[in-house]
């Protein structure tokens, strides 16, 4: 198994030594993601590299692999978490192996189905494979994105990278694919993150999940297809009792569990105490050969402090637990290394916890497991209620609508630290839930603040921003089944893959650690969806995982309220934040820049937007400390913007 980086250049119109030395250099640049080993492969059409995190295998897994005969050269990011029974029914074909690696799994595929590989594959990865006897590259991507893959494309030559850092924005021929796209980055303030497959360049892509690209280097043709699409599981609909929804639900995420720890090195646990978290480190207590160790992260501010319930939760398992705190202190000493550890603007506050907590399980483990997907997959969000409060007005939408519309006009804040604040933002999120047809909902509850609330930060307003709506629209609209299906779908082909995923693999791989999700083992999640809506949705959400958690620890923990890795930085905004907030939207930076609005922002008015919409000011934060980096004086200044104000 290969945690680590991939990157190329393919067709690029350039000696082959000054081809090499570029591919080398985008490798360098991702070298945390991989300090184990790797290498580069160059070939007139397609030069291939990669970094290592050696997990399994760790001696004879080096990468990039080829075949014996040098025909088919891959690159390869990721887990394939079935790879030992594949191997056995490949070598029950008589085929031979020379590796234990995972690696090696997907090359064998390929050489002898070279076009349905993904099909047999349960696990996460981005793959590059150059075929030289058919002249052609394939990029692969998993199928709900876990792993990144970047792609600048002019046509003729092509780029991909694991990280867009990889890329050098001065090379020829895609110097101009590099420009900012305002579109993307207005986004970006108002979801906490670019959405689809855009990225804040104009030119550059993401692979979007389930999906390959075949690049014909014969022809220059490209084919670009999706190899799975989520579809619920008939089975699982016909479940019509709690007790076999939490047998079968129960003996998938075992065996996904058990297939995640597939592993040379130990394995640790990330345990918030909640739900899904728990039920992932239970198992994993129970099915691993070696003791597993749990890892949270604590506040001093008790309505963030999920600490305790981990604790117990440890407790109940007779398992080690380790609790990093990110105080005031902490987060302020760490803030800028876990901004740079994004390649991309990126606002999802909860990032600074899981870089936290990250760097505190690397000094010690290589591999981690986690509990996300577990709401997208169950319906765990608040949100997904909202699809409830819908059908006693399914005859009757004027009413809903003009319903809707009133609960609109109520003042709203994006503030977590005050009660009164969290009222407003639920009565704000059932306006969204009624008002509009059920694609437009679906578009809205999507984000953190609506685009027209977002658009005077920005200094260069796109109207093509609106094609991030209508692509949420789209993707609702393109679903089968109920509406909670058509929602979960949706989430699952988006949210989760530009935020929490993002999130975690960025800031995981910063800090040479391999963070696992076996909630988004594909045959899990298409039984989950599946799932009748009182087994899932039901009242509180996530019913059969809740049901399942109160089994082993009880009702006080299965029923407390929802947490997770929540950052209080709306306090720190209207506090120890608001010297650096005073220097990094300084009118001279932002006029500079060229992307955030200095009228809104500078002469001390971002701090109207701290105590109204504390989100909406860290995203756009996040987004100034991203361009300062990557567009102004680079990360040593910002660092020293963010160091000055802690003192």
């Amino acid at each position: 198994m290969e945690m680590c980086g991939i990157v190329g250049l393919v067709s690029l119109d350039a000696p082959l030594a000054r081809t090499t030395a570029e591919v080398a250099g985008m490798a360098e640049r991702i070298r945390h993601r991989g300090p184990d080993g790797g290498g580069v492969v160059a070939h007139p059409d397609a030069t291939l590299g990669m970094t290592r995190l050696a997990i399994v295998d760790v001696v004879h897994g080096h990468q990039p692999m080829a075949n014996e005969d040098d025909s088919v050269v891959l690159v390869f990011n990721g887990e394939i978490y079935n790879a030992p029974t594949l191997r056995a029914e490949l070598e029950g074909k008589g085929i031979r192996f020379r590796t234990r690696s995972d690696t090696e799994v997907i090359l064998r595929l390929y050489e002898r189905d070279p076009d349905r590989v993904e099909e047999h594959l349960a696990g996460m990865w981005a793959f590059a494979i150059h075929d030289r006897k058919r002249r052609r590259v394939v990029l692969s991507r998993d199928r709900f994105g876990i792993k990144p893959l970047f792609v600048v494309d002019t046509g003729t030559a092509l780029g991909f990278a694991s990280e867009l850092q990889c890329f050098n924005r001065q090379v020829a021929p895609f110097a101009g694919r590099f420009a900012i796209d305002h579109a993307a980055a207005h986004a970006m303030v108002s979801w906490s993150y670019v959405p689809e497959v855009s990225t804040i360049y104009q030119g550059v892509k993401r692979l979007a999940p389930a999906s390959r690209l075949d690049i014909d280097l014969a022809t220059g043709r490209r084919t670009a297809r999706t190899y799975w699409t989520l579809e619920p599981s008939a089975e699982a609909g016909r479940i019509t009792t709690l007790d076999d929804a939490c047998s079968s639900v129960e003996a998938l995420l075992r065996r996904a569990v058990r297939e995640h720890l597939e592993s040379d090195v130990p394995v640790a646990s990330f345990l918030s105490g909640g739900i899904d978290s728990s039920l992932v480190t239970a198992l994993a207590a129970e099915e691993s050969r070696k003791r597993v160790k749990a890892f949270t992260v604590g506040f001093r501010e008790p309505r963030f402090d999920e600490s305790p319930f981990a604790r117990e939760t440890a407790a109940r398992l007779g398992v080690d637990i380790e609790v990093a705190m990110l105080d005031e202190a902490a987060a302020l000493g760490g803030l800028a290394d876990a901004m740079l550890a994004y390649d991309e603007p990126f606002g999802d506050s909860s990032s600074l916890a899981v870089n936290l907590l990250s760097r505190h399980v690397a000094r010690e483990y290589k591999v981690a497991l986690g509990g996300d997907g577990g709401d997208e997959v169950f319906a765990g969000y608040k949100k997904y209620r909202v699809v409830q409060l819908r059908k006693p007005f399914a005859g009757l939408p004027s009413m809903r609508n003009a319903l809707g519309r009133a609960l609109g006009r109520i003042p709203t804040r994006t503030d977590r630290t005050r009660g009164w604040t969290e009222v407003l933002r639920t009565l704000r999120r059932v306006s969204h839930g009624l008002a509009g047809s059920d694609p437009d909902v679906y578009a809205q509850l999507t984000q953190v603040a609506p685009l027209a609330r977002t658009e005077a930060l920005m200094r260069r307003p796109d109207a093509s921003v609106g094609a991030f709506i209508d692509a949420a629209r789209e993707r609702f609209d393109a679903g089968a089944g109920s509406e909670l299906q058509r929602t979960l779908r949706a989430d699952l082909a988006n949210v989760i893959t530009n935020d929490m995923l993002v999130k975690v693999d960025r800031a995981s791989m910063a800090h040479h650690l391999e963070a696992r999700v076996p909630f988004l083992d594909h045959r899990l999640v298409e039984y989950g969806v599946g799932l009748p809506q009182r087994f899932t949705l039901g009242a509180n959400g996530k019913v059969v995982l809740r049901e399942l958690h109160e089994r082993r620890f009880g009702r006080t923990l299965a029923r407390r309220k929802k947490m997770g890795f929540g950052v209080p930085v709306e306090t720190w905004l209207r506090g120890p934040l608001d010297h650096a907030c005073e220097r990094l939207f300084d009118r001279e930076r932002l006029n500079r820049l060229g992307i955030l609005s200095s009228d809104a922002l500078s002469s001390g008015r971002h701090r109207e937007w701290a105590r109204r919409d504390p989100q909406v000011l860290w995203h756009a934060f996040a987004l100034a400390g991203w361009c300062e980096a990557n567009l102004g004086d680079g990360p040593d200044a910002l660092r020293e913007l963010l160091t000055v104000k802690a003192r």
